[in-house]
């Protein structure tokens, strides 16, 4: 073997256990370059991520010194590196995920040792190609994990800081979001579910932090809303996002793991509630009518990301799935033989909220969180 090829051999050696020892990273996460007076802190304040998964990341300890020029990976929103001491189920309680999906998301055991430095992708998270898309058509959210609120109601305007850099759900957050979804007749307050307010900051992350309109939160039993109503728990809210078409925010919410989400054509929200197991459901009744859902149908317009799929149709034709009790009156009768424009209703399908169809909020600037 001439020189210059066992030099050539050796090289490419040499390349490879570099790329070993490199962390193992996603084409998702960012690469960012280490500047003069850089430190963890400051880096991870600057691309919203927390210091102890950056560290984690790039496997390095607290002690370390970063150098100028010293490339660092950035961890992508909705992963997780394995810090020290760290388990699958700390992990998933940390990021409000059941332990179960955590570990079927990443196709490994719930009970597998995990290294530190490990990549996790959380359930439910997009995908990078996903994020890019969203962004170039909706724009990137100035502040991540911050939402702008407006309640149609009363006209309040309020900015949220609903999660934290780890994608937590903030107590300060739920206190504050409370208020504009109490009741729209008594006044009312419930605490809103944290997974709740978790899903707001995705939907209002991926539509690059529009403003979102609240028609409907906390309701009490009475009327179309039953005691089984996820309204009466604080479990969900009827919403629509500025600029943003209701079926495209109804798509999104469908991609998004263990959530409800009704969509009703002739009103002007999208219902979503937290729940268990993923159901889709179409209304087709006007604001503070009695419900009238759509009979079930083949499924031809579940996106592509979701996560879950439930045994719901598309908007022409569709039925949510099968399960708990219902929401409205109309379940009895249709189960006892009711017409074929009222079928028996979803599992916590919810009725349009009285007078849903509301002008349009006057412009303001929201107050600061």
């Amino acid at each position: 073997m001439k020189w210059w090829t066992k030099t050539a051999v050796i090289a490419i050696a040499l390349v490879g256990m570099v790329g070993l020892a490199l962390p193992q990273s996603s084409k998702a996460d960012r690469s960012y370059r280490v500047r003069r007076g850089d430190n963890p802190a400051r880096i991870a304040q600057r691309h919203h991520v927390s210091v102890g998964n950056l560290l984690a990341a790039n496997r390095l300890s607290r002690g370390d010194r970063l150098r100028e020029g010293q490339e660092l990976v950035i961890p992508d929103r909705g992963v997780h590196y394995v810090q020290p001491g760290e388990t699958l189920s700390e992990i998933a309680r940390d990021h409000e995920v059941a332990a179960s999906a955590l570990a079927r998301t990443n196709r490994i055991r719930q009970t597998a040792s995990l290294r530190v430095g490990q990549r996790l992708v959380l359930p439910g998270h997009e995908a990078h190609r996903q994020r890019e898309a969203a962004a170039d058509r909706w724009g990137r959210p100035r502040r991540p994990g911050v939402a702008d609120f407006l309640r149609v109601r009363s006209e309040e305007q309020v900015r949220i800081r609903l999660v934290d850099a780890r994608g937590r759900t903030r107590r300060a957050a739920v206190r504050r979001l409370a208020p504009l979804m109490r009741s729209r007749t008594s006044g009312e307050t419930r605490a809103p579910h944290r997974r709740l307010l978790s899903i707001l900051a995705r939907i209002s992350d991926h539509f690059g932090g529009r403003t979102v309109y609240i028609i409907s939160g906390f309701r009490s039993a009475g009327g179309f809303t039953r005691t089984t109503s996820k309204h009466t728990a604080g479990r969900a809210i009827d919403i629509r996002l500025r600029g943003v078409p209701n079926r495209e925010l109804r798509d999104y919410a469908r991609s998004i793991d263990r959530v409800g989400v009704g969509f009703y054509p002739r009103s002007s929200f999208v219902h979503v509630d937290v729940r268990e197991q993923s159901a889709y459901w179409v209304d087709d009744s006007r604001p503070g009518q009695r419900p009238t859902y759509r009979a079930r149908g083949p499924r031809t317009d579940q996106p592509a990301a979701a996560s879950q799929a439930p045994t719901a149709g598309d908007e022409t034709n569709s039925e949510p799935a099968a399960g708990a009790g219902t929401d409205t009156p109309a379940a009895s009768e249709a189960a006892s033989g009711a017409p074929p424009e009222a079928p028996v209703p979803p599992p916590g399908a919810e009725p349009t909220a009285p007078g849903g169809a509301l002008r349009a909020p006057r412009p303001g600037s929201p107050s600061t969180d």
